[in-house]
């Protein structure tokens, strides 16, 4: 008997449906140093000016750097703007 991960996959493949909508991939685009906008997240963990931890389907999402802030965020997507160092997807 195949597992359920082998069929989401193999029927995500037939119907060439794109991977971060088949399995709610959080998807972070980083635009300079200054932005990143977060998509396909669950729940903010941690919020503060040099870090702010995101929960995923995948596991924790860490963005860290300087004066960062949460300018706007819907249940889907979020703006992270503020003097962005580096990204972790743990």
């Amino acid at each position: 008997m195949k597992r359920k991960g082998n069929l989401k996959e193999h029927f995500a493949g037939v119907l060439e449906i794109p991977g971060d909508l088949a399995y709610q991939e959080p998807i972070v685009t980083v635009i300079g140093r200054d932005q990143a906008v977060v998509e396909n997240y669950r729940s903010i963990l941690r919020y503060t000016r040099e870090e702010i931890v995101l929960i995923t389907l995948r596991g924790k999402l860490t963005i860290c750097g300087k004066c960062l802030r949460i300018p706007c965020y819907t249940p889907w997507e979020m703006q992270v703007k503020g003097c962005i160092s580096k990204v972790i997807l743990h």
